[in-house]
Formats: structure tokens, sequence, C-alpha cells
């Protein structure tokens, strides 16, 4: 018992490696970009001036949001979706998957739950003993379940989901703008040192190695940030693009896509004062999503296996550069 209890702070630890890299890279880059480039290369005190604004604005904007994405710790679902001591007695004692299964059909018959299993079953966690709510998956690294969970970052050591997708969004962009603008501002200085002009070795060794480091993280960052664009215009998470959720009439791959202006108001809400900023600002409470199918008409697929139609009052929203996908579904 103790000897287990050890290995799981040991390998908690060691989840925070990814973490510290990322930390020390960024320390690096800072100290490189304003003592070696800025105030050893830079001759001109305007330009010198001017890079400095620049660079510190957007370094701060990527380190608030880097950890507002770090620090935020992801959503689970509410007590009523958890079973009550009765109910899951009820639901231990019985031996057959249909008896269970018709359990949890009418436990969540009062609640906004419409996804369900490839098989047609309710989505149950069976670590957390609650009814899962749309879009919300068990997280292994985590151990719990979460909101619209997308994925399990470890170079955040965090679970990416509702209660922190658009500081993540921030994260991604402002890390891309960061390393943009290192780039830029580098790349003369940087050619004059390839060809050999300037000769100084520690100045040449740090802006060399900025200059590759920053390309590099920005190509991939690109990719990564245009990816999470799409999810985000087309409403759906990295789970759900991976393994399309299944409602009552069977697989549907564009069920929570009610447009790309209300898809991008879900994560970042109608306040646009706050859009730039790793501020809480998404729409709803992550436990039900407004339907495709509801913007049209109240088809038969919503359902809730009760005969009620799945219509919600408030609707809601919702590394470094490779993403882990640790779901216990």
């Amino acid at each position: 018992m103790l000897l287990s209890a050890c290995l799981r702070r040991c390998a908690r630890l060691l989840y925070w490696i990814p973490v510290t890299i990322i930390i020390m890279v960024v320390m690096w880059s800072y100290y490189a970009y304003v003592v070696h480039f800025c105030w050893i290369l830079l001759t001109c005190a305007t330009q010198r001036v001017v890079f400095l604004c620049l660079f510190h604005v957007c370094f701060g904007m990527f380190l608030w949001s880097f950890w507002k994405t770090l620090s935020t710790p992801p959503s689970s679902p509410s007590v009523e979706f958890q079973l009550s001591s009765s109910d899951s007695m009820l639901y231990e004692q019985e031996m057959g998957g249909l008896e269970k299964s018709q359990i949890l059909l009418e436990i969540s018959q009062k609640l906004p739950v419409h996804t369900r299993t490839a098989t047609g079953a309710i989505r149950f966690c069976h670590h957390c003993q609650l009814i899962k709510p749309d879009r919300c998956h068990h997280c292994s690294v985590c151990q719990m379940c979460v909101l619209k969970m997308d994925h399990h970052c470890p170079w955040l050591n965090n679970c990416i989901g509702f209660s922190n997708y658009k500081f993540f969004m921030l994260f991604l962009l402002y890390s891309l703008l960061y390393c943009l603008l290192i780039v830029s501002t580098v790349t003369p200085t940087f050619i004059e040192l390839w060809l050999g002009k300037l000769f100084d070795s520690c100045v040449k060794l740090h802006v060399l190695f900025l200059t590759l480091v920053s390309a590099m993280f920005a190509v991939t960052l690109c990719f990564l940030l245009f990816f999470h664009i799409w999810l985000l215009t087309s409403n759906k998470t990295t789970l759900e693009w991976l393994s399309v959720p299944f409602f009552v009439d069977g697989p549907a791959s564009e069920a929570f896509d009610v447009g790309v202006r209300a898809n991008f108001l879900q994560v970042f809400g109608k306040k646009k004062s706050l859009w730039p900023f790793p501020v809480f600002s998404s729409e709803g409470d992550g436990h039900s999503f407004p339907l495709r199918w509801q913007m049209s008409s109240h088809s038969p697929s919503l359902m809730n296996g009760n005969g009620h139609c799945a219509v919600e009052g408030s609707v809601v929203s919702p590394e470094g550069v490779s993403v882990t996908i640790a779901v216990d579904d």
C-alpha cells in the first residue's frame, strides 16, 4: 500500500518534467533576446526600444495565457450527475447488463443527456460513479471526468476542456506570435552572423539557436493552432474528431455544429472586449450543449430515450506542441 502510494507520487513528479522543460526554454529565450540580441547586438536606440516594447507585450500575454491554461483545473460534472447512495447500491446489486442499463436510463430521464455509447447505452463512468454529461470523458491521468474534454496535454500537465479551452487557444496564439516576433526581428542579424560578419562567439551561439528554435516552434504551433481553429469553428473536440459521438439514432459527427459564429461565441463569449485576454468568458456551464437539429426542427433524434424533446434553455460552450489522449471511456 505504501509502495503504491510512493510510486503514484513519483509518477506525478514525472508529469511535471515537460512543463519544466517549457519553462526553461522560455526563460532562456527571454535572456537570449533581451540581453544578447537587444542590448549587445542592436546599436540603434530607437530600434532597441521598439523591439523591447513589442517583445514584452507579446511575452506578457504569452505568460498570462500559459499560466491560466496550466493552473485552471478541469471542470467535473455536478452532483446531479452522480448516483445517489441508493441508486448506486441498486446498480451494484443488479448482475445483468440489461438491468443495469435500464436503471441508468431511468435516472438519465431527469438529466440533459443525449449522447450514448456505440451500443446505444447511457454513458456511465465506473471510476467516478456518475452518468457522463454530453461531451464529458474520464481522463486516466487526472483520474476524473472532465466536462467537454478536448485532450490531456503533457506539456501543461493539465486536461484541456470546458474550463480552460479558451485559455489554451490564446496560449497557442500568443506562443505563435512570440516565436514569429523573435524570428522576424532576429533574422537579419542571424544572416549577418551566419555570413561571419559578427564574431562574438557567445552572442553568435545564443542568437543562432534562438532563431532556429523559434522557427521550429513557430512551424509546429502554426499547424496546431490552425487545427484547433478548425475544431473551434466546427464545434468539435479532439476526442470527437478521433471518435464520432453517438446518439439514440446513431453517430453524428456534426451534432454540435450550430454555425461558425455561434460555435466561436460558445468558447469566447459575447463580450468582445474579453476575447484577447485569458479571462473566462465561455457560455454555459459545460453540462449541456445546443444540438444542430434543434436549430431547424424538433427531430426524433433529439429524443432523450424517454420521449421528451431535448431542447435546452440556457445553452453552453465549451503541445509544447504534442497532445496525449488519456481517456477511459
